[in-house]
């Protein structure tokens, strides 16, 4: 009787394992179904209070910052959709792991932090966050009456943008959550992330209709890739050269947050102290 011993490659070769933890947290999302439904039953009720909000609001002017109502309301509802697609439940784990100490079982993994809260992001947003999105593209499509992408290069641009977005919002929840290890308490932290991201992503309003001053500092800041420059292609409002230039603001943005993150986690672990008992 043979058997086949792995290569030393094999063995130590992480990304097996990274999918594993993607895997573990879909299924986490599957299990929890009724906490999973009422997340996303919370955030479509935001889409619809803000589409009747918009549509009071267009019943007098035909035109808002350069935004028609069809396109009002296509970017109202698809907004929400993108924001959830990286939802609260990966930050609060988190946090919740350093408050308990459960966080030293990641202290004697041999994997990044960094990329693992990241898998477990990506296995939790094919779930709830592809339903949330899937809803409201269903009920906008269906009853809202919500616009198409304005051609199939700005369906292509688009999804790219989604790709980098989701990940500028997974580093950006990470950042975020890595402040609980010297906070110990992450309620103040998720309320004031949610405040930042729904903000200056754009999803409350789209940036061409903030102060200057803030649609300035909002226009260099890397959430404005999380909503306002996915839909920006998606509503085909900027042409070729302005649409890759924001695209690589995106990219060039993805790369300093997760060098960055890999920076902190590191540093967040040198201070932590976890007590035996």
């Amino acid at each position: 009787m043979t058997t086949t011993t792995p290569s030393a490659g094999q063995r130590t070769r992480p990304w097996p394992r990274y999918l594993s933890i993607a895997q573990v947290s879909l299924q986490d999302a599957v299990a929890y179904r009724v906490s999973t439904i009422i997340g996303i039953g919370v955030a479509f009720l935001w889409v619809l209070i803000l589409y009747f909000l918009w549509r009071a609001a267009y019943a007098r002017a035909p035109l808002t910052a350069g935004y028609t109502w069809p396109e009002m309301r296509t970017y109202v509802v698809l907004a929400f959709g993108i924001n959830a697609l990286v939802g609260w439940r990966v930050g609060s784990l988190m946090m919740a792991t350093v408050r308990t100490g459960d966080v030293v079982f990641d202290y004697v993994r041999p994997l990044n932090y960094c990329f693992a809260q990241l898998f477990r992001a990506c296995g939790y947003c094919l779930v709830e966050g592809l339903v949330s999105l899937a809803m409201c593209l269903l009920v906008g499509f269906a009853f809202l009456h919500i616009a198409a992408p304005a051609s199939p290069a700005d369906a292509l641009l688009f999804a790219v943008s989604l790709l980098l977005g989701v990940l500028t919002k997974a580093l950006f929840v990470f950042l975020v959550s890595l402040l609980a290890f010297w906070t110990l308490s992450g309620l103040g932290l998720m309320w004031a992330q949610q405040a930042v991201i729904q903000v200056f992503s754009g999803t409350i309003v789209p940036l061409a209709l903030m102060p200057d001053w803030l649609r300035t500092l909002a226009a260099i800041l890397p959430l404005r890739g999380i909503v306002a420059t996915p839909l920006t292609l998606y509503l085909g409002k900027a042409d070729p050269p302005t649409a890759l230039g924001l695209l690589a603001l995106q990219a060039g943005w993805v790369a300093a947050l997760l060098l960055l993150a890999n920076v902190a986690w590191r540093r967040a672990f040198d201070v932590a102290e976890i007590q035996g008992g």
